[in-house]
């Protein structure tokens, strides 16, 4: 391999990483609600900005979810594999948590997105 070569490649990798921190600086910025959905409907929404520990009852058991420090996390859950739990606190815009027994998901969304589902113009 040539040193042209090299430093090319060297150039690739590190336009690559440039894209990645660019893009989960801009596209990922900390979100301001946790968006509770239970067997696919929307159970509740929580702003990140209040600390605040949530029972979520659901038909197979329960989960325990903890917003925290503008962090939400589920410290507890009755679940066999308890895999809920094991994941990492979130915070950014698109992350989730999931717990499939008990068809569970928080996602962070964006307190400036608008939640109104309904068309965004009207035609004739």
């Amino acid at each position: 391999m040539k040193k042209q070569d090299i430093i090319f490649i060297a150039g690739i990798m590190l336009i690559g990483i440039l894209l990645v921190v660019a893009y989960r600086i801009w596209y990922h910025s900390p979100g301001g609600t946790a968006e509770v959905s239970i067997d696919g409907k929307i159970y509740q929404t929580v702003s990140l900005s209040e600390d605040t520990t949530i029972t979520l009852p659901t038909e197979n058991g329960y989960n325990i979810l903890t917003i925290q420090d503008g962090f939400a996390d589920i410290t507890e859950a009755d679940c066999p594999d308890k895999l809920c739990v094991k994941q990492k606190k979130i915070h950014r815009t698109g992350e989730t948590l999931v717990c499939l027994p008990h068809k569970l998901v928080v996602k962070i969304t964006d307190s400036t997105e608008d939640t109104d589902n309904g068309p965004d113009a009207v035609s004739q």
